[in-house]
């Protein structure tokens, strides 16, 4: 499925004109915590909505003696006609390239909008032991595993998505696409040499996983949403 993920990026040029780069170095294989604020691109009605914010995404990472890590998740997603959603996790995963999870627990609750009719909702799943074959990992996985990835042309990883952690979605290709210079892209662009990982599958829009030289993943542009690293 053909696609410019630099032209993809473009759409959220307003939100980004504000961001600052990370000047840090990042060792991805460390201990992390990254927070993202969730920007909407589109509304349901189609057009772009006033209040982009939609959301918060925190993922922290702890390394395992063993090998792999745990992620912490906490998600907060705000929606014009379902509500709120929220997600907290925890994800034992292992050190290969899709940080595949060995174990997860998941608590996810939905508060309605206030002049909504859905209703209010929960659940918890957890889980462990899935098929070794065929290839598979989760969304917020993917946060992890894409910043460990080489920034150059390599063989593409091809998987199953349980997204966030339970509905899978077969056929994921998840590969090295371009590099940029973000600020000869627009004006007021910020100075930021960034590295392009596009993903597409069954199930999903194509979604644009954007590194800074160290592999810190800086941006996520996914369907209507865009996931902004915020400063630490």
């Amino acid at each position: 499925m053909p696609i410019d993920s630099i032209e993809y990026l473009d759409l959220a040029q307003d939100i980004l004109k504000s961001f600052v780069p990370p000047g840090a170095s990042f060792d991805p294989n460390s201990a992390w915590s990254h927070r993202y604020k969730i920007f909407t691109l589109v509304s349901g009605t189609g057009v772009r909505p006033t209040d982009r914010i939609g959301g918060t995404l925190k993922i922290e990472r702890s390394p395992r003696e063993s090998g792999g890590s745990v992620l912490k998740v906490d998600y907060v997603k705000n929606t014009q006609w379902a509500g709120t959603h929220k997600i907290a996790a925890q994800l034992t995963c292992a050190g290969d390239p899709l940080a595949t999870p060995l174990s997860w627990s998941l608590e996810f609750a939905a508060c309605p909008p206030p002049h909504g009719t859905a209703l209010p909702s929960q659940k918890s799943l957890s889980g462990s032991h899935l098929p070794v074959k065929p290839a598979h990992t989760t969304s917020w996985s993917l946060f992890e595993a894409v910043q460990r990835m080489p920034r150059r042309e390599g063989p593409p990883l091809r998987f199953t998505l349980f997204d966030p952690c339970d509905v899978p979605k077969p056929n994921q290709v998840l590969s090295f696409y371009k590099t940029a210079q973000l600020a000869s892209r627009w004006s007021g662009a910020p100075s930021a040499l960034v590295h392009g990982f596009l993903q597409i599958g069954q199930g999903i829009s194509p979604q644009v996983y954007w590194v800074d030289e160290y592999g810190r993943l800086l941006f996520l542009i996914a369907g209507i949403d865009a996931y902004v690293l915020e400063a630490s």
